[in-house]
């Protein structure tokens, strides 16, 4: 008998008419420099996220998850914008299992969305 493991999968979702959008609105090379430094953000802001978390300075992990949504909303990163605003509220809640549920489901998420946006880039590119 063989034990069974869970494993979570989250699939990217990128809305790729954003990302025109914002290419057509400032050019490409524009464009471009913005995707750049917006995924820069968020990876920074992934980063201080697990490092407030870690010492559950719950006040940052909301005011992170807000600022992650806002900018994943404005490349058109619905869902991932969706659960930084969970790891938002789950934190004003002091909610504890919701919050770690929602962080690993963040962390999960931000590798596969990241590199979709790359990918897009580079098809565009």
């Amino acid at each position: 008998m063989h034990p069974l493991e869970l494993k979570f999968a989250e699939h990217a979702t990128v809305d790729s008419d954003r990302l025109v959008e914002l290419c057509v609105s400032m050019g490409e090379s524009r464009a471009e420099e913005v995707i750049s430094t917006s995924i820069e953000q968020l990876w920074s802001c992934l980063e201080e996220l697990r490092i407030a978390y870690g010492h559950q300075q719950l006040p940052k992990i909301a005011e992170l998850g807000a600022k992650m949504a806002e900018i994943a909303e404005n490349l058109g990163l619905s869902l991932f914008a969706k659960v930084s605003r969970d790891v938002t509220y789950c934190a004003r809640r002091n909610d504890g299992p919701s919050l770690s549920a929602c962080m690993c489901r963040l962390h999960r998420l931000a590798d596969n969305t990241i590199n979709s946006v790359w990918d897009l880039c580079d098809i565009r590119g």
